[in-house]
């Protein structure tokens, strides 16, 4: 089967235009925009650097000790520290929870309006209720699994380099531990980034249109992405590049207005509805790739079209 990437972007491109354009409805890019805000609630990225130093390694080694020794000896004198961060954890923890389980509504809400090109949210956030929490359950699982993993990896690099003692670039063994935990972290964040990629694309409409549960909605698309292993790759690196150029073009408006849209577009809700035409085109373009799978595929609705009128009979 040969998959095609650009034409679904372009139907997805043509039936935003329908949604938001045909006609302009300013109430309704407000609602759509309030339902794609709940679905992107619990979004977010971020970024480090690393910088490598070969020299210094038993010197940082030497400073995580005496940062962690430092740590527990104010906390053991100041045992009301403890009890802050502790609560501040708690209350972080929780909220976090909140906004998942917000945006798990507010992806089955902000998907059905786009799939039936509509501005809902009280009746679909109720209607979806059982599948939501089934994806806020999966998700927070999914979460959980990822932080224990690499939570062992690096225990398991500390360990395997002497502990802190030994754990840095003081010596060959180091390196090569620290590397290696290193490499498998980007593996491993590869992959988890493409599971939540493969989440939010498939695995939500799939449960969508069948009304199953996350769990059994993975069960049942798993094999297809094995079939097609190789074509769901290149979809991750197309929406990647896509996502780059998206950015790229944001950030020269941006700045061409005196960074005034850069602020704009960081306000909460306001900015969603400002890259509303942009967020309709992605929802429905994992859609329209869906439906190169086949019928049992299909999602969105064929746009209705005016009957040719029947010819003149002769005579």
């Amino acid at each position: 089967m040969d998959f095609q990437y650009v034409a679904p972007l372009e139907r997805a491109w043509v039936r935003m235009k329908g949604i938001l354009f045909d006609p302009f409805d300013l109430g309704k890019w407000f609602v759509l925009g309030f339902s794609a805000w709940l679905a992107r609630l619990a979004g977010g990225g971020g970024g480090g650097g690393f910088n490598l130093n070969l020299k210094g390694g038993h010197e940082q080694a030497l400073s995580v000790r005496r940062f962690l020794r430092g740590a527990w000896e104010h906390v053991r004198a100041h045992p009301h520290w403890l009890a802050i961060v502790v609560t501040g954890a708690v209350v972080a923890a929780v909220i976090a929870l909140v906004l998942v389980w917000i945006s798990s509504r507010g992806k089955f809400v902000f998907l059905d309006n786009v799939v039936h090109d509509r501005a809902r949210i009280a009746e679909p956030w109720r209607r979806f209720a059982p599948l939501a929490d089934s994806l806020f359950l999966w998700r927070l699982g999914y979460v959980i699994v990822c932080l224990c993993a690499f939570a062992a990896v690096a225990t398991l690099a500390v360990v395997a380099a002497g502990g802190f003692h030994g754990f840095g670039f003081g010596s060959a063994r180091a390196i090569t531990i620290t590397l290696m935990a290193a490499l498998v972290c980007v593996v491993g964040a590869i992959a988890c980034a493409y599971v939540s990629l493969f989440l939010d694309s498939f695995i939500v409409p799939v449960m969508y249109r069948e009304g199953v549960g996350a769990v059994e909605a993975w069960r049942r698309f798993v094999p297809t992405i094995e079939r097609h292993f190789g074509a769901f790759v290149l979809y991750g690196m197309f929406v990647l590049a896509l996502v780059v150029m998206v950015g790229v073009g944001i950030v020269a408006v941006g700045l061409m207005t005196c960074c005034i849209g850069l602020l704009l577009v960081a306000l909460p809700y306001f900015g969603t509805v400002i890259l509303l035409p942009l967020i309709v085109t992605y929802r429905a373009f994992s859609l329209e790739f869906l439906t190169q799978l086949g019928p049992g595929f299909a999602i969105l609705a064929e746009k209705a079209t005016v009957p040719a009128p029947n010819p003149a009979p002769t005579a």
